[in-house]
């Protein structure tokens, strides 16, 4: 069930990224990405065993994406860093961002669902019995 759930939030980071056109409003092609990779960073969270019992405090998913393992660092403080200016963007704060700057995160975006794909499907194979 939990692989279904990862594998939908994936379709959904794809949908989003796909958003992005070329020509488009730099804030827009940004607030796209940023939210494609949330998506993507929902399935690796979607695929994580939640101990039941104490209530924790709220998290962004980016700090749980950092707690889940060493692969995940690198990502969740990169897509942390943006956090702000797509919390700006959705509230209809101006954010600057360069074509270049929106471009490297569009490639990044696309790169973090590449690596979540991968991950999900190592995820999906059934384990190997122990002969």
């Amino acid at each position: 069930m939990r692989i279904m759930s990862a594998a939908r939030l994936i379709a959904r980071a794809e949908q989003e990224l796909a958003q992005v056109t070329s020509g488009q409003e730099p804030q827009e092609a940004f607030l796209h990405a940023h939210m494609a990779a949330l998506r993507a960073a929902a399935a690796v969270l979607e695929l994580q065993v939640v101990p039941g019992g104490r209530r924790r405090r709220v998290r962004s998913a980016w700090e749980q994406l950092a707690e889940v393992g060493p692969q995940w660092q690198e990502w969740a403080d990169y897509f942390a860093q943006g956090a702000a200016v797509r919390a700006a963007i959705e509230s209809g704060r101006s954010a600057h961002l360069s074509p270049a700057e929106v471009d490297e995160v569009v490639a990044a975006a696309a790169d973090f669902l590449e690596q979540v794909r991968a991950a999900v499907s190592i995820s999906a194979r059934p384990a190997r019995l122990a002969s």
